[in-house]
């Protein structure tokens, strides 16, 4: 971009923090973005795809799941494999905040700011399909976007909420042992990446975000358990907004540390210089410069509440002393899945079982899913009896969902099917839930097969083989959605249209 895009007093902040570095970072300013990927290691490692990937790459230095790609030559997000959710296209420097935050198999994660999801499905990948991960945007339509890419990233264990950090802490106080913070911010560091910021930074500048940031991670402190761990993190170069922030908060909060966190090429140290008296102890955040790194402008560091027990950075305290997650009790039925409940009417006909009809209509539901459910291999980890069916049919036993009721819910747990005019069908995430190897019916095609483009946008396929019913449509082994046989080698396609290449 040109520089005389920029506002001027930004330059001049940037001149006096920068000094004899300020050319060199107005140099960059005027240097293509980097842009890049990250493996997404819920369905795959980064050396099984490196085996498979159809791109030029070079490795992200400080995350190990993330590489680079050449813009101009490759397209990822127009590859059968992003619609497989092997992947996710983010920002380099963005990758940083998610990494830094040790979670470990079974912790309850929030993610306070998600959306689109570029964080959240790393925690979620980190989790393993274990514990519980809540990924919030204040934004109900920013919420589905983000609940789209958790699906489409396979997990399972995770409940988006569209709430206010306020609202989450008064019903969730102490409940998470792991809490990342991507907060609003000036978003200086997206100059180069994206020009518009510099509208928004001119309309709210260092000090309207200040307010908004001091508010949320007060709220986080009360999200936090005893001897847990919290990521915040900004991407813009204002210290008011990164070292002066924390440097507060934590002054506020003496039971929260500062962490060293592993030093990686491209990282540069925090800044207490920048800030009043500011504590050495901020040296250990980690900052990004786009004339330092090959990424954009970014700010992130790792805190520890300490616990009764005096513990350490990245060793969690545990919701109960016997170091187990309690269960709640509760079934599917406490979430609001984005809408109230309706009420009763008590008018006749409505869920009146006596209908035939409708009776006729649960009875081919359940021979439908049944006959669904023995195609199903043990090895894909659904539990029937943990199925609870109401309008659509989910997997509960690992959601926390009676400590959420108050709050606005996107989307909880993972959605196995719905009825369609009395049928089961299987769901979109479902099938990219599984693996291709978790059900006995599937077609699978090689990546440059025609066909797959053609399922991807909502076409029919025809296959060699006559299956007939739900049968799992994968690329390569990993699967994409569900298709139809008709007995005769015709697929019928039920890819969710909201997800077809366009």
């Amino acid at each position: 971009m040109r520089t005389e895009e920029l506002p001027k007093l930004f330059l001049e902040n940037m001149k006096k923090l920068l000094g004899t570095e300020y050319q060199d970072y107005i140099n960059s300013m005027k240097e293509n973005n980097r842009t890049a990927f990250r493996v997404n290691t819920n369905k795959i490692t980064p050396e099984q795809f490196m085996d498979i990937c159809p791109f030029q790459t070079e490795p992200v230095p400080w995350n190990e799941k993330g590489f680079y790609y050449n813009a101009d030559e490759d397209m990822p997000s127009k590859h059968p494999y992003y619609y497989a959710g092997l992947y996710y296209i983010q920002e380099p420097s963005a990758m940083i905040p998610a990494s830094l935050l040790p979670v470990e198999v079974g912790d309850r994660v929030l993610d306070l700011c998600a959306a689109p999801g570029g964080k959240a499905t790393e925690l979620a990948a980190k989790l393993h399909g274990t514990g519980l991960l809540v990924a919030n945007d204040i934004s109900v339509s920013r919420a589905m976007a983000l609940a789209k890419n958790l699906q489409i990233a396979g997990t399972g264990n995770a409940v988006v909420t569209a709430e206010t950090p306020q609202n989450l802490a008064a019903v969730l106080s102490g409940f998470f042992q792991k809490v990342l913070i991507d907060a609003p911010c000036s978003g200086e560091g997206m100059f180069r990446r994206d020009p518009g910021m510099v509208k928004s930074w001119l309309a709210h500048g260092p000090e309207y975000y200040a307010s908004i940031q001091t508010e949320i991670l007060e709220s986080a402190y009360e999200l936090l358990a005893p001897g847990g761990d919290m990521v915040y993190s900004t991407c813009t170069f204002s210290p008011l907004e990164d070292e002066g922030m924390i440097q507060s908060f934590v002054k506020k909060h003496p039971d929260m540390t500062i962490c060293e966190v592993p030093r990686y090429p491209g990282y540069s140290e925090g800044r207490p210089d920048w800030v009043p008296d500011g504590d050495s102890a901020l040296k250990k955040c980690v900052r990004i410069f786009p004339h330092r790194a090959e990424g954009e402008g970014h700010f992130a560091v790792l805190l520890h509440k300490r616990g009764e027990t005096g513990d350490t950075c990245g060793k969690s305290g545990m919701w109960d002393k016997n170091g187990t997650v309690p269960e709640t009790g509760y079934g599917t039925e406490a979430f609001s899945v984005g809408k109230k409940r309706r009420k009763q009417s008590g008018k006749k006909g409505r869920n009146n079982t006596s209908d035939p009809r409708k009776n006729k209509q649960k009875q081919n539901d359940r021979e439908e899913m049944e006959e669904f459910f023995q195609l199903l291999l043990p090895e894909a980890g659904i539990d029937l009896k943990q199925l609870s069916h109401k309008k659509d049919i989910y997997v509960s036993d690992t959601l926390a969902a009676g400590q959420m009721n108050g709050l606005r819910i996107v989307a909880g747990g993972l959605i196995i099917g719905n009825d369609k005019n009395g049928r089961f069908e299987p769901s979109p995430q479902l099938a990219l839930a599984l693996r291709g190897e978790d059900y006995r019916q599937r077609v699978d095609l090689p990546a440059g097969d025609e066909r797959v483009i053609r399922y991807l946008k909502g076409e029919t396929v025809v296959v060699d083989k006559p299956y007939k019913g739900y049968v799992l449509f994968c690329v390569d082994g990993y699967p994409l959605g569900w298709c139809k046989g008709n007995g005769f080698g015709t697929m019928k396609n039920k890819y969710y249209p909201g997800w077809r290449m366009q």
